[in-house]
């Protein structure tokens, strides 16, 4: 009889484990660091390309502002004397010229009519040159020819001036000094009073 060996057991194997493929690019933490960090850096470039773009803007309309067009030199502000008209009960106020401001520093204003007692409201109403604003000067030269002058507080979002003129025809100009230096008269119109009947 043969005598057979047994033969030695074989070892034990660990469980079957198929091997599955991860997702590319690595694990999805790490894709999604990599997403936050790209939108992050996305928005950090556009914020600085508008901080720059908005920045520019004032600055080359300043840049602008100071160019001289033609021969306009800046305006002194003399006083304005009253004339009278002989024909004529009440003080005509002769209107003097304005300058044109450059497109780029605009500045609008608006002078309301005077109300019952007499008084005159302006308002500032912004425009492209707002921000190259220095000071505003109002100058109201009433009928008996005495000058009412007040200055506008340009920090405020829609400031105003009100003055107290007269029951008669009133002159009314208004400077505007920028950061520049340059002063224009950007008005100077009458203001007339209307009776109430």
């Amino acid at each position: 009889m043969d005598t057979m060996q047994p033969e030695p057991p074989e070892p034990p194997q660990p469980p079957f484990e198929p091997q599955i493929p991860g997702p590319r690019g690595g694990a999805p933490e790490v894709r999604w660091v990599l997403v936050r960090a790209l939108v992050l850096g996305l928005f950090i470039v556009i914020a600085v390309i508008g901080m720059v773009w908005l920045v520019s803007i004032p600055l080359f309309a300043l840049w602008q502002s100071s160019i001289t067009v033609g021969s306009t030199p800046p305006v002194t502000i003399p006083p304005t004397p009253a004339m009278t008209n002989p024909a004529a009960t009440e003080t005509v106020l002769p209107s003097g010229t304005i300058e044109q401001l450059p497109r780029t520093s605009e500045v609008y204003f608006s002078v309301a009519p005077k109300d019952g007692a007499g008084r005159v409201v302006v308002r500032f109403e912004g425009g492209p040159g707002k921000s190259m604003v220095k000071e505003i000067e109002v100058r109201l030269t009433k009928a008996d020819g005495t000058v009412e002058t007040a200055t506008m507080d340009t920090r405020v979002e829609f400031p105003e001036v009100n003055l107290m003129g007269t029951k008669s025809t009133d002159r009314v100009e208004v400077f505007v000094r920028f950061l520049s230096g340059k002063t224009y008269k950007v008005i100077d119109e009458p203001v007339i009073y209307r009776q109430r009947y």
